[in-house]
C-alpha cells in the first residue's frame, strides 16, 4: 500500500502549475474571520466537554464539534489522525455554511480523518462513507480515508460544497461521491490509490471539477446518468481508464492531462455526449499516450473534436458487449471485449450498463 507521504510527492510536481489559478478563486477561512466563530480540535490533547473548543483548550472530535457547531463555524483540525479509534462517529455530517479546515499547504498530509459510517442517501440508498457535505460547508487541507467495504471519502448530494487542497487515498471505493442535483468545486485535490474511481459524478449533478490530480486511483473519474460538470486543467494519470462517461452524461472538458492510463484516456458510452469543444472555441485536452486508445467512442453518433484538442487514437465501436463502467463498483477482473484477434490476451473493459442501485 502506498504511503501517503510516496502519493504527494509523487503527484506535486503536477500540482504545482495548477494552485495559482485555483487560489485566486477558492473560498478560505479567512473569509469567514470577523463574522464566524471558530473552535478548534486536537485528538491528542483536546476533550469533548462544555467548556472546551478553544485553540488553548481544544475539542477531542470532530464529530463533537460538529454538533456544537452552527453556520458560519469554522472548525480548524490539528495534526494528527482522527478515526474511531480516538472517539470520532462516523459520518461526520457537515451542516451548511461549515467550513472544516486542515492545512491547506500540505494538503492535510499530517491530518487525517479515516473511518466511514452508514449514510442513507435518497438517491442510492445506504452508503459508508467518512463525510456528508451539505450546501455551502467546505472541506480543505485534510486527508480522507474510508476503510471500510464499498467506502466512499466524502458524499455530496445538494447544494454547492467546496472541497479544496485534500487528499483522498486508500478509500475502499471512491474518494468523493457527487449526486442528486449538487453542484460542487471541487478543486486542488489529490486522488490516488482509490480502488474504484478517484470521482464519481451521477444523477443529475453539475458543478466544477478543477485542478485536480487523479493518479493511480481506478477509474479517474466517472460521470453517469444526466451529469453535466465542468472538468477543466486536471491532471488524469496512471488509472485503469482516465474519464468513463456514460448513460446521457454531457460532462464539458477543458485543458485536461489525460495520459498513461492502463486502458483508455476516455471512455464514451451509451448516449453520452462530452463537449471537447470545437475549432471556435477549443477544447485544449491532452489525450495521448494511453494504453489501448486515447478515446474508446460507443456513441457513433458523436465526432470526436480532434482538431480542437490533442487527441491520439481513436477507436469507435458499437459492440453492445463493450459496456459501460457502472459507479457501484470497481472493475477487478477483465470481462470480453471486442477487438481483432491477437495473441496477447484481451484487455479489460469497463462493465455492462447499469443503474442499479449501489
Amino acid at each position: 500500500m502506498i504511503s501517503l507521504k510516496t502519493a504527494l510527492t509523487r503527484t506535486s510536481f503536477f500540482v504545482a502549475g495548477s494552485l495559482l489559478f485555483g487560489a485566486m478563486t477558492l473560498p478560505t477561512a479567512g473569509v469567514h474571520a470577523q463574522t464566524a466563530r471558530t473552535v478548534y480540535v486536537n485528538s491528542a490533547i483536546g476533550n469533548d466537554g462544555a467548556n472546551a473548543g478553544s485553540e488553548s483548550s481544544p475539542y477531542r472530535t470532530i464529530s463533537y464539534a460538529l454538533q456544537q457547531a452552527n453556520e458560519g463555524t469554522i472548525v480548524r483540525v490539528a495534526t494528527g489522525t482522527y478515526s474511531p479509534e480516538t472517539g470520532e462517529r462516523f459520518p461526520l455530517q457537515l451542516k451548511s455554511g461549515i467550513t472544516l479546515q486542515g492545512n491547506d499547504s500540505t494538503k492535510g498530509q499530517d491530518i487525517v480523518i479515516r473511518g466511514g459510517g452508514g449514510y442513507l442517501s435518497p438517491t442510492f440508498a445506504r452508503q459508508s462513507t467518512t463525510i456528508v457535505a451539505q450546501k455551502g460547508s467546505i472541506v480543505q487541507g485534510l486527508t480522507i480515508t474510508n476503510p471500510n467495504t464499498r467506502g466512499t471519502g466524502i458524499w455530496v448530494e445538494t447544494g454547492n460544497p467546496t472541497i479544496a487542497n485534500n487528499t483522498f487515498i486508500n478509500n475502499l471505493r471512491e474518494g468523493v461521491f457527487v449526486s442528486g442535483n449538487a453542484a460542487p468545486r471541487i478543486a486542488n485535490n489529490v486522488f490516488s490509490r482509490n480502488s474504484a474511481s478517484g470521482l464519481s459524478i451521477a444523477r443529475d449533478a453539475q458543478g466544477e471539477v478543477m485542478n485536480n490530480v487523479f493518479d493511480n486511483t481506478g477509474f479517474g473519474i466517472q460521470v453517469s446518468d444526466n451529469a453535466a460538470p465542468t472538468i477543466a486543467n486536471n491532471q488524469v494519470l496512471r488509472n485503469q481508464d482516465g474519464i468513463v462517461i456514460s448513460h446521457s452524461s454531457r460532462p464539458i472538458l477543458r485543458q485536461n492531462r489525460i495520459e498513461e492510463n492502463v486502458r483508455y484516456g476516455v471512455v464514451i458510452v451509451a448516449d453520452a455526449r462530452p463537449d471537447f469543444g470545437s475549432i471556435g472555441n477549443p477544447g485544449g485536452n491532452t489525450v495521448k499516450s494511453n494504453g489501448l486508445a486515447d478515446v474508446f467512442n460507443m456513441n457513433l453518433a458523436m465526432t470526436i473534436a480532434t482538431d480542437a484538442n490533442q487527441i491520439g487514437k481513436v477507436e469507435n465501436s458499437n459492440k453492445p458487449d463493450v459496456a459501460e463502467a457502472p459507479i457501484e463498483a470497481p472493475v477487478v477482473e477483465p470481462p470480453k471485449t471486442v477487438r481483432p484477434t491477437t495473441t496477447k490476451p484481451a484487455p479489460a473493459q469497463p462493465p455492462k450498463r447499469s443503474r442499479a442501485k449501489r
